[in-house]
Order: structure tokens, then C-alpha cells, then sequence
């Protein structure tokens, strides 16, 4: 797993994303979407991270939804506190370590391990069903 260059966002309300794709870093998203159960947002990267809408981190969890080149990710209940941190997070099309937790039913190709970083010791999550091909 990459580590983030940086584990303090300097502005408030504000991430990063950071994803690699099989060990390789790539472009991270340019816009995402944030859902809750009533209403979604569209946030825009600006100057290298997403800032939340204050509204939104009043909320106990919210969806993340993008869209990167061949791929689309669906993050569900991802925790507000989560939101003012840099996160990694590694996809994989062939395989997961064994390290990662990975059910042995599903499908590397379709899931999502991410690192949130800030406050020790780091988290993470894996996600299965989080990923599909875009069309």
C-alpha cells in the first residue's frame, strides 16, 4: 500500500485521494460525488483536495461515488471523521496480499482497500462490490 505524502490536510472540511491501480499510482478523480439517504453533492478537486460542504460532515456517514479511467467506485458509509485526512486507496485486477483481509469468495477485480490517514494508528477498510468497469 502507498502512503500519503502528507497525513495533515492543512485546510479544514478537506481530503485527498490518492489511488493505485495494481502497486501503480494513478489519476486520482476530479470530481466526486457525495450521497447521503436525502441529498447528493458534486465536489470539484481544488488546489489537490476535496472540501466537504459543512452540511454534509453533520451527518454520521456518506457514500463516495467517482469515476477514473475504465473504472467506477462506490464507497458506502465512509465515516464524516474520515473526511478531513488523506486517503489511499489501492485496486487491484489480479490479486489482493493475503495481508488484506479479502474474502476468498470475492473478486479482487471489484474491490477497494483504503487507508485513512491522520491520528495513529492509521485505518483502513476493504470494500467488495465497490468497484465496476465504466462503460
Amino acid at each position: 500500500m502507498l502512503t500519503a505524502l502528507s497525513t495533515n490536510t492543512p485546510e479544514p472540511n478537506c481530503f485527498r485521494i490518492r489511488v493505485s491501480l495494481n502497486g501503480n499510482l494513478i489519476d486520482g478523480p476530479d470530481v466526486i460525488t457525495l450521497r447521503t439517504k436525502q441529498n447528493e453533492s458534486a465536489v470539484a478537486l481544488e488546489r489537490g483536495c476535496f472540501r466537504v460542504p459543512p452540511a454534509l460532515l453533520a451527518e454520521k456517514a456518506l457514500d463516495v461515488f467517482f469515476t477514473l479511467p475504465g473504472n467506477k467506485i462506490y464507497l458506502t458509509a465512509i465515516a464524516t471523521g474520515f473526511f478531513m485526512d488523506s486517503w489511499d486507496i489501492d485496486l487491484e485486477d489480479k490479486k489482493f496480499t493475503r495481508r488484506s483481509g479479502l474474502p476468498r469468495h470475492a473478486r479482487s477485480r471489484e474491490a477497494c482497500q483504503v487507508v485513512f490517514h491522520g491520528g495513529e494508528p492509521e485505518r483502513g477498510l476493504l470494500q467488495t462490490s465497490c468497484r465496476t468497469p465504466a462503460s
